[in-house]
């Protein structure tokens, strides 16, 4: 039995990096696809489009990340490293949002449309659930198919 919650197992394992996948295939095949889904009024210049493929890079590493390590390691310790580590991208894009958006939008969901909705709560979902996890029980093992914490 795995020490790590089913939850956790769920969002880490396979909501995040199918996200995340698909943010990257999207960052290289559909750029301005992309920025109008994340920020709609920054007009696409080709003078961006390097950025894109640095995004698609990073979210490939988080999916990889996700999907193979996680699921390799069932050690509590490893996956609060690397998603502790994943927390700091996760709060540089939303600090982009908020910036981006203006703390009165970001942060009153009766103001979005469907992009901002999607963008906002993909990206503060699995923020706030990798948060939680690195912040929950200091330690915990497996002892005869029980958790111990």
């Amino acid at each position: 039995m795995s020490p790590i919650p089913l939850t956790y197992r769920i969002i880490f394992n396979y909501a995040e990096p199918l996200l995340a996948t698909l943010g990257a295939i999207q960052a290289v095949i559909a750029p301005r696809d992309l920025l109008r889904l994340s920020l709609p009024s920054v007009p696409y210049s080709p003078a961006l489009y390097p950025l894109f493929p640095q995004m698609c890079g990073a979210w490939l590493m988080f999916a990889f990340h996700d999907v193979v390590t996680l699921r390799i390691y069932q050690d509590v310790h490893i996956w609060k490293h690397i998603l502790g580590a994943t927390i700091f991208s996760d709060l540089g894009y939303t600090t982009g949002l908020v910036q981006f958006m203006g703390p009165a939008w970001f942060f009153n969901p009766l103001r979005w449309d469907g992009a901002n909705a999607f963008t906002v709560v993909s990206t503060l979902l699995p923020l706030l659930a990798k948060i939680v996890f690195v912040l929950g029980p200091r330690d915990c093992k497996v002892i005869d198919d029980n958790i111990e914490y």
